[in-house]
């Protein structure tokens, strides 16, 4: 058995579904099929832990000036294309409006009038709506989907683009069982999430298998912002609430057992931090961040508790969704001719820190386009010659290979300086720590490329590692960055 399509679209997340849809009414007539990991809503975008999500939605222009001004101010130490920032916010609206006739409305309150939120990394203005139930915005989006006339095929998950050196349509997947499938397709929408699941500790949400950098690299596709996480404190469920109230309350248990008070040149970050979940990439209340990693012990918690309470909270760090992806223009095209990507496979209208509400609103507005994109492609592309596949029964690994996922836990979390685990231990700051983490980082990025070089590895995980690698070795280039710039200047 084999698969054509006309357009292919790698997951069924708000980015994927919004790619079919468009693909569908643009291409009449083509066949779009969409290949769904799992049954039910899936992305991190459905992984919300109460149900509901926020969108971005400025209500004017002095709201999009604002919103654009702060996107472009918080995306350093990553990079930005401000065009694709602009059409985010000019194209919002009508996005919006799609989902509310279609039967995604957002939550309104008194009066009948949209409620609006503040969002993270913008507290200063109510930005952003509100998706009160998720379950039933993916089961009407899916029936507008349905409805064009798009395939959906549950528990189908993409193994393999570009095979043999051909097209990115040249690809293979695995069926609900595990069975290889061969796939012929003129254009494909890479929609399959970011490289949160990498992680122990990952909050991403159902289905999501970190491959999303791995198939876009794979292709030749130029990626960008790759190791630039959302990073998240969470206490059992939830996440942590950071109070500026209690700052001067909270403390931390040691590795001996002695409680360690928040220093005081920590306590005004409590206010900022608390502006935003996510840990925030090259700002000055990530230090706070960084002294509680400093403090994670051999279990991956840090026990942490405001004076007067007996028992310490329990906080592990957790990585949610990525902001990098493979860079691509106002119509979700990578550099590579017939592969597109939306959702958090793609980058440039944000940073290395997104305002809270931006990904789900880039979603229906890149995920729009690229479907057109993706459809106008296909009228004029050959499908690719079938590719082969593998003699030998490949099945979607449920581990990482060599506890891949362990290894991207100690080498890639965030932190000060160096942004790595070891670097945020007290002892490891300095020229020695930064060389040190630097050598370790390297020694990771070598036994990564080894992987790749092995035959028993198999498709979904090579995808894996190689997303792996493309973290590793952004973070890389940043560590050597930063090591030049602490590195005194030769004698003259």
């Amino acid at each position: 058995m084999s698969l054509e399509a006309d357009v292919l679209v790698a997951g069924a997340g708000f980015a994927g579904l919004r790619a079919a849809m468009a693909a569908a009414v643009a291409g009449r007539g083509l066949r779009v099929i969409v290949l769904a990991p799992h049954e039910g809503p899936g992305g991190s975008s459905f992984a919300g832990h109460a149900g509901s999500l926020g969108v971005l939605a400025p209500a004017d222009d002095e709201e999009r000036d604002a919103i654009l001004e702060r996107a472009l101010s918080i995306a350093h130490p990553g990079t930005v294309d401000p065009a694709l920032v602009r059409l985010l916010l000019e194209q919002g609206e009508p996005r919006l409006r799609e989902l509310e006739q279609w039967g995604v409305p957002l939550a309104t309150g008194p009066g009948g009038a949209r409620l609006r939120r503040s969002a993270c990394f913008f507290p200063e203005m109510a930005v952003a709506g509100v998706i009160p139930d998720c379950a039933a915005a993916h089961a009407a989006m899916l029936r507008v989907a349905l409805a064009a006339g798009v395939e959906v095929l549950s528990g189908f998950t993409l193994a393999a683009l570009g095979v043999e050196g051909g097209p990115p349509g040249s690809a293979l997947c695995l069926d609900r069982v595990g069975n290889v499938l061969p796939v012929r397709a003129r254009s494909v929408v890479l929609a399959v999430g970011g490289p949160a699941a990498l992680f122990v500790n990952d909050v991403s949400g159902a289905g999501q298998t970190g491959t999303g950098l791995g198939f876009a690299r794979g292709c030749g596709a130029r990626t960008g912002n790759a190791s630039f996480l959302q990073f998240l404190w969470y206490e059992g469920g939830q996440p942590f609430p950071f109070l500026p109230e209690r700052a001067h309350e909270l403390e931390v248990a040691g590795l001996d057992g002695v409680p360690a008070a928040l220093p005081r040149e920590l306590r005004p970050h409590v206010a900022s931090r608390a502006t935003h979940a996510p840990w925030g990439w090259g700002m000055p209340d990530a230090a706070l961040d960084a002294w509680l990693l400093a403090r994670m012990t051999p279990a991956g918690v840090v026990p942490v508790r405001y004076h007067g309470e007996r028992e310490p909270r329990l906080l592990s760090l957790m990585a949610q969704a990525g902001n990098g992806g493979a860079l691509i223009d106002a119509d979700g095209r990578t550099s590579v001719a017939g592969l597109f990507a939306c959702g958090e496979c793609a980058t440039g209208m944000h940073g290395a820190n997104r305002i809270g509400g931006a990904m789900v609103l880039a979603a229906h507005v890149f995920g729009h386009r690229a479907g057109i994109a993706a459809a106008l492609h296909a009228h004029s592309a050959l499908l690719p010659p079938p590719p082969t596949a593998p003699d030998a029964a490949e099945r979607q690994s449920a581990h990482h290979p060599l506890r891949l996922r362990e290894a991207m836990q100690r080498h890639c979390l965030p932190g000060m300086p160096g942004e790595a685990l070891q670097a945020a231990r007290p002892g490891a700051v300095g020229p020695a720590g930064l060389e040190r983490q630097q050598q370790d980082l390297e020694l990771f990025t070598e036994r990564l490329k080894a992987l790749l070089l092995l035959p028993a590895v198999d498709m979904l995980d090579r995808a894996r590692v190689l997303s792996c690698l493309t973290v590793a070795e952004h973070r890389l280039r940043r560590l050597r960055a930063e090591r030049e710039a602490v590195s005194p200047a030769p004698a003259a």
